[in-house]
């Protein structure tokens, strides 16, 4: 069954600019593992989409690379049980990034940019 999550990465480029991070905000961004065990204890009733938004906004980081905030976010969607995400991008990767990130992680991943630029990432089960 597909569980594909929309998350608009050029809004949270914005966001994360003008959020003032905490301890342990800046402690999940340095380890990533670190805030998602933390934040699995937490789940409530709050949809996939906006738990995987907050989880990215102190995941995340806007002073790593693109690619790494995908590996990152992939990571965190997994963990959350998403098998597809549709991610808004400001621009489309280049061959080296995508080539990145799907040596890191277990996806296959395509991009469009017929009216905005988006990658799609499918998790494959492992």
């Amino acid at each position: 069954m597909s569980n594909i999550i929309e998350f608009d990465y050029s809004a949270f480029l914005v966001d994360s600019s003008k959020q003032k991070w905490t301890f342990s905000q800046a402690l999940k961004s340095i380890i990533p593992t670190f805030g998602t065990v933390w934040n699995a204890s937490v789940h409530d009733s709050t949809p996939t989409k906006e738990r995987l938004r907050k989880e990215a906004l102190q995941v995340l980081s806007s002073h790593i690379n693109d690619e790494s905030n995908m590996i990152r976010l992939i990571r965190l969607a997994r963990i959350e049980g998403i098998t597809d995400l549709e991610i808004k991008l400001p621009y489309i990767l280049d061959k080296d990034q995508v080539d990145y990130i799907l040596e890191n992680t277990y996806t296959d991943i395509s991009q469009s940019n017929d009216d905005i630029d988006l990658l799609y990432v499918h998790l494959k089960e492992r």
